[in-house]
């Protein structure tokens, strides 16, 4: 149902990738989770009210750990990224260590998760969600009308995104959220509701990546401002952080020009269903 028990098995599998070293598991991981919560959240009339409930909050707690290592293995490889060869030296020293402090942050904070993998109430959520997705507790709807619950789902699901507001970086986020649950909502049915929900997911994936794409830069230039003000540094190399800020900041902007007009096509898409 919606895709619940191959999710949970990616999710086992990429877990244990994150114990073992795995290539790109921790995000990987991370985006299993958020695709079993969207479900649940998207799809909740299909569910029993508490149980998908009890399940989404445990999942939360474990996606939070997982996002806090992600966005540290993030940050550090988009410090890593910003320097050109015609970068100054003095500049790229800055740099650099900032990108290894990022490092440190990342691997203290990958060995407290594996700790935490290694738990038993981790082995115990784990259990009780393949348990779940075997034989989710479906309302009556959920089992007699699940085509009928998705399409409401994906239409409600749709109608956040586009009551989306783009006035700060925060509502951006909460934009950016919401065209992500639909996304991944939309994935979960794909098998069911064929080529209308690959239109859908397309749509919400373009405008999710622009969105993030604005965001990691804004909070990349925040990063670096922040960094400047508490290391010591050379008057050029500060200069030379300065304006790898403001060319993060510029670059953000430019992520922004299309999104009226995707959450315009994340509309026309669900419309079209």
């Amino acid at each position: 149902m919606f895709a619940l028990v191959s999710l949970s098995a990616e999710l086992a599998e990429q877990l244990v990738a994150v114990e073992t070293g795995g290539d790109d598991a921790v995000h990987q991981a991370r985006t299993r989770v958020r695709r079993i919560r969207s479900v649940l959240s998207v799809y909740r009339r299909a569910f029993v009210e508490e149980d998908a409930q009890v399940m989404r909050a445990r999942l939360r707690r474990l996606g939070s750990a997982l996002g806090e290592t992600r966005d540290l293995e993030v940050r550090a490889k988009d410090l890593e990224d910003l320097l050109a060869a015609e970068t100054a030296p003095d500049v790229v020293d800055a740099v650099l260590g900032f990108a290894q402090d990022a490092r440190r942050a990342y691997d203290a904070s990958l060995a407290g998760l594996i700790r935490r993998l290694n738990g038993r109430a981790h082995r115990r959520l784990l259990a009780d969600l393949q348990a779940f997705a075997a034989r989710p507790p479906l309302r009556k709807r959920g089992r007699k009308h699940p085509n009928r619950v998705a399409r409401n789902g994906m239409e409600k699901a749709a109608r956040r995104v586009a009551r989306g507001d783009l006035d700060s970086l925060e509502k951006l986020h909460e934009l950016r959220k919401s065209a992500r649950r639909l996304r991944y909502a939309a994935d979960a049915v794909s098998d069911t509701l064929g080529r209308d929900a690959v239109r859908i997911s397309s749509a919400a994936e373009t405008l999710q990546d622009a969105l993030g794409d604005h965001r990691d830069l804004v909070l990349l230039a925040s990063h670096l401002r922040a960094r400047a003000a508490e290391t010591e540094l050379s008057a050029s190399a500060a200069a030379g952080i300065a304006r790898l800020a403001s060319d993060s900041d510029a670059r953000a902007e430019t992520m922004l020009e299309p999104v009226p007009s995707l959450v315009d096509a994340v509309a026309a898409a669900v419309d079209a269903v």
